[in-house]
């Protein structure tokens, strides 16, 4: 192949996936095509075919699996520091997924800790999820692999596995039609940083190659220009106008507690930078984490807004009940004064070397949370 046929094939790539994520009011969404392409059990289902609405061919986006990782100075050659990213932890192995990937990608299929993970990124709900991808069912072991459908329901992507294309609901995890339906996917926490961020807090973690880039796809440029304007009434391709609880495109953080869940306005939380609260009789710390940028907002994403983000732990450390503020970049705990980090450890004081348990938490819009989960609790809000 030359060069300018090599061109040519770039030009028309990139001109058919940014076609297909356009913004557009003339974006066609085919209702019929979900039954196309697919050896998935149609007769396993949780409600009408309908409600899926296949938006791209499957082969659309591309998962990526088996992928490699730089280490400190070798990420730090090839991203810059203010580079978006998802942390996923377990013990002392952390993990750095830059969102410009999952922008493109939507899902990233990895082990951590022995654990096959999927890490998961629907634009249209600004969702991030982390799924373990081994379940068991009539008393054996399964793992998936999971990758894009092309399609959505209420707005949210689904996805699929490759052993039996069952289709899944992204934001809840769960397989609503095929052969695995009613299997319900572990969620795992995952935090939203910059990559100075993340080396700031985890000195030897890993971070995805950037040669693990596809080279025809357009990284760093938001196809959803825009898209996160806080007014909109009723977000794309959701075919009924959203539950009026919060604006639908308000950035919320979800902490699940003990069966319910309790969402948290992102905003109250940054204005606050701490909150403490006690919901469901659990002591509770949240810390707002400044520096990620907002990816749905202005058409190169380094551009943007910086929107932060949020995590959560339990308060409840060594016996005792600890009430947090923010000072100098570090989470002062009010009973011995010590300096506790984003990653809920203790890097000086009296409980230096201590950790926090992270509570599981989930950030996205609003309308998503309460569209699956029309009983999730509400921080209390000031009208």
């Amino acid at each position: 192949m030359n060069k300018l046929e090599f061109l040519g094939m770039r030009t028309v790539r990139l001109v058919f996936l940014l076609m297909c994520v356009s913004l557009g009011l003339t974006a066609q969404v085919n209702r019929v095509g979900v039954k196309n392409e697919w050896t998935t059990d149609l007769n396993k289902t949780n409600f009408n075919l309908w409600q899926y609405q296949a938006l791209t061919p499957r082969d659309a986006f591309k998962a990526i699996n088996r992928p490699k990782f730089y280490n400190e100075e070798r990420a730090k050659e090839n991203y810059k520091g203010d580079e978006n990213v998802v942390v996923v932890s377990q013990g002392r192995e952390h993990k750095a997924y830059p969102m410009e990937f999952l922008m493109f990608h939507q899902v990233i299929n990895d082990r951590i800790g022995g654990m096959p993970i999927a890490i998961t990124y629907c634009p249209l709900t600004d969702a991030v999820k982390v799924y373990e991808r081994r379940f068991e069912k009539n008393g054996f072991q399964r793992e998936l692999v999971f990758a894009p459908s092309g399609m959505i329901r209420m707005s949210n992507i689904i996805l699929y596995d490759e052993q039996s294309e069952s289709w899944w609901q992204q934001y809840t995890g769960k397989c609503e039609t095929g052969e695995l339906r009613n299997q319900q996917l572990v969620e795992r926490g995952c935090i939203r940083m910059t990559l100075n961020q993340f080396y700031e807090n985890c000195k030897y973690g890993l971070v995805l190659r950037f040669d693990e880039k596809d080279e025809l796809l357009p990284y760093g440029i938001n196809p959803y220009y825009k898209y996160d304007n806080v007014l909109t009434e009723k977000p794309l391709y959701l075919n009924h106008m959203p539950n009026e609880r919060l604006m639908p495109m308000e950035r919320i953080v979800t902490l699940y507690l003990r069966g319910d869940r309790m969402i948290y306005p992102l905003e109250e939380v940054r204005k606050k930078k701490v909150i403490n609260d006690t919901p469901k009789d659990m002591y509770v710390t949240i810390f707002y984490i400044d520096g990620s940028k907002s990816m749905l907002e202005e058409r190169e994403i380094k551009q943007s807004k910086v929107i932060g983000s949020a995590v959560a732990y339990s308060a409840l450390y060594d016996g005792v009940w600890l009430t947090f503020s923010y000072k100098n970049g570090y989470y002062i705990d009010e009973q011995s004064q010590s300096e506790w980090n984003m990653m809920g450890e203790c890097i000086k004081g009296h409980f230096k070397g201590g950790k926090l348990t992270p509570i599981s938490t989930s950030q996205s819009f609003a309308f998503p949370e309460l569209e699956f989960y029309s009983n999730s609790l509400i921080y209390s809000i000031n009208w």
